[in-house]
């Protein structure tokens, strides 16, 4: 589906981009993806396709102005959405924390100052529309299943991968949410005991060694290391200004330090999917998020380390493989969640 171009943000919060795509129906849900480093807000047709977008960054330090700022990129949507002529149904919101599902509540994040947050509520008395609100990558495995690379495809798993580490499980067709909502926190699986400090404060998860942090970490205490690598001519030889697009263009490169810390993160994301798929034969493991948009130079180690680790007849047919809804993963999902909440878009 094609561009038509830029559309002025006038009225919404500053920084705010938007572009407009063409589409027939005229029905739409509002998908808002809410994680710490930005906030990606659009209009969400039945077939699962972005009718419109508003992105801003996100004010991660303060817990009210993040609620703030997603009430106006959400109308700002819905005002959108309905100055082109579609019906605007319902609002889904996928939000990086712990969610309690039924409540609609957001607890916590580990990476954003907010805690307790009613957003299903807030989100309801803003819009004067119904709103349901998940975790950003339980959306994420959503939008998968409702426009990915998984649609037909009733057990999976999906990981994304970015600042930090969230699943999604998906079982029977069904997104697993267990009893109070807060399921498939994968990215806080234990793989290593003595491992470093996660965000949530424990040691060794899976998110503290094998996501784009963890990447950037070990990275550049390998460059620091290896004299000549690439890094530190794209730091400037500081190495605090790494960041995870440098070690994938180092890494395309062949430099050392930077193939080096994808072998490590490879191994520990290795050792997470071993015991997912040993824990729910899952047909496939799709990755997403920034890390996987360099999935090819994970793909390969992460199999090695699953077929060294995994018991043979129980990982047998399951795929691991990437995401093909990239960045949109998240905001198609939020939507997927809207039309699920209202039982679906027909």
């Amino acid at each position: 589906m094609e561009a038509e171009g830029t559309v002025p943000s006038e009225g919404l919060i500053p920084e705010v981009e938007t572009e407009r795509y063409v589409i027939e129906e005229n029905r739409c849900v509002i998908g808002s993806d809410v994680g710490g480093t930005k906030m990606a807000v659009g209009a969400v047709d039945a077939r699962g396709a972005i009718i419109l977008r508003h992105e801003a960054p996100s004010p991660a330090r303060d817990g009210e102005k993040m609620v703030t700022t997603l009430v106006e990129l959400v109308n700002g949507c819905i005002e959108a959405a309905r100055s082109e002529g579609f019906e605007v149904v319902a609002v889904g919101i996928g939000a990086a924390g712990f969610i309690l599902h039924a409540d609609g509540v957001l607890m916590e994040a580990p990476n954003i100052a907010w805690s307790m947050v009613p957003l299903e509520k807030i989100s309801t008395e803003a819009t004067g529309l119904p709103s349901f609100l998940d975790n950003d990558a339980n959306a994420a495995a959503a939008g998968e299943h409702f426009a990915g690379i998984c649609q037909g495809v009733d057990d999976f798993i999906y990981l994304t991968l970015g600042t930090g580490i969230g699943g999604g499980i998906f079982a029977g067709g069904r997104l697993y949410r267990g009893h109070r909502g807060t399921a498939a926190e994968l990215g806080h699986m234990t793989v290593d005991p003595n491992g470093p400090v996660c965000g949530c404060g424990r040691k060794g998860c899976l998110e503290a060694l094998a996501s784009g942090t963890a990447l950037e970490r070990e990275a550049a205490a390998l460059a620091r290391l290896k004299k000549g690598s690439l890094l530190l001519e794209m730091t400037g030889g500081d190495l605090e200004l790494l960041t995870g697009e440098m070690v994938s263009a180092a890494a395309e490169k062949k430099d050392p330090a930077a193939l080096e810390a994808f072998k490590r993160v490879a191994y520990y994301l290795g050792l997470g999917v071993v015991n997912l798929i040993h824990a729910f034969d899952p047909e496939t493991v799709v990755l997403g998020g920034g890390v996987a948009r360099s999935g090819h130079l994970l793909l390969d180690e992460l199999n090695e380390v699953v077929a060294a680790n995994g018991i043979p007849s129980l990982i047998a047919g399951t795929t691991i493989t990437l995401s093909n809804l990239g960045g949109d993963a998240g905001l198609i999902g939020a939507g997927a969640i809207a039309w699920e909440g209202i039982g679906g878009p027909s």
